[in-house]
């Protein structure tokens, strides 16, 4: 098909060729204007209403005829913009129209080289992670040949092994961690996280070891104020028995006898601590003449 040659030719131009009174007009303008100064006018407001009147008149009539001018001497420029700007138009239709043909032809190009790549992938067996988390959509140009997207796919799983392998210093949150990169692919946004995994588990196990130390005091306290208890409640039967004593007049006993012996009870009391402390514990109680048993429980 012959190529379309379009050279647009003027074949007459005349520049510069307006011709008007517009000298005459600015020298009787400027001599006219020497009868309107302010100074001529005062006290006298009626004149210069009248005055000011035939002014504004000139100029409305001289703006109406510069327009008139322009607008005519511009009408062959306006017609013939818009005579180049229909063919412009009738042009870019049927341009469109082969544009259609050439981009589903492309279309079809790059769908045929996306199934390439594809299979390209494939073959390198990598299912660590899915081709979209890679794909580039520059390898669908036709200037980018095959051979830089089998670069770019080895490079991109190099990447992977190299920075899974970095992940591995993690120890425990490694798992954790490779799952993260492998949906984020960015090793330095995974390493972020891994530090934080590891503020946090800090965090936690101090937070587990202060809980311990405030439970265990709370649980002491709570003995203390069991014991208090205890011994409020046995003093108070001390008094109200000695009250009775009194009341009833008992004799007193001879200082000789010896006073009842008191009742035994067996207690069973579980505590928590150290094996030093323990044997303290047991010495204390041989020492006071308290029968025990001793075994180690697990809590």
């Amino acid at each position: 098909m012959a190529e379309i040659n379009l050279e647009l030719v003027a074949t007459k131009t005349v520049a510069g060729s307006l011709e008007t009174n517009i000298e005459q007009l600015e020298r009787y303008v400027d001599t006219k204007l020497e009868e309107y100064k302010p100074e001529l006018y005062a006290g006298d407001a009626d004149s210069a209403r009248k005055d000011r009147a035939e002014i504004n008149n000139g100029i409305k009539a001289l703006s109406q005829k510069r327009i008139a001018i322009m607008d005519e001497l511009m009408k062959p420029f306006a017609d013939f913009e818009a005579r180049c700007k229909a063919l412009e138009a009738k042009m870019k239709t049927a341009s469109g129209a082969l544009d259609r043909i050439v981009k589903d032809k492309e279309q079809k190009e790059k769908e045929q080289k996306r199934a390439d790549i594809e299979l390209e992938w494939q073959n390198r067996n990598f299912n660590l992670f899915a081709l979209e988390k890679i794909f580039d959509s520059r390898w669908l140009n036709k200037t980018c040949k095959m051979s830089e997207v089998r670069r770019g796919m080895d490079e991109a799983i190099e990447r992977t092994y190299k920075d899974l392998k970095t992940i591995e210093r993690f120890g425990s949150d490694a798992e954790t961690l490779k799952a993260h990169y492998l949906d984020t692919l960015d090793i330095g946004e995974t390493l972020d996280y891994g530090e934080e995994l590891e503020k946090n588990r800090k965090k936690v196990a101090q937070e587990a070891a202060e809980r311990e130390i405030r439970e265990h005091e709370q649980k002491l306290d709570e003995q203390r104020r069991g014991l208090q208890e205890e011994q409020k409640i046995e003093a108070s039967v001390n008094r109200m028995s000695a009250l009775v004593s009194a009341a009833l007049e008992e004799e007193p006993k001879p200082e000789t006898e010896l006073p009842p012996k008191a009742e035994e009870k067996t207690f069973a009391l579980t505590v928590r601590t150290t094996q030093t402390q323990m044997m303290c514990i047991k010495d204390y109680l041989c020492k006071s003449g308290i029968e025990y048993e001793c075994r180690e429980i697990v809590f």
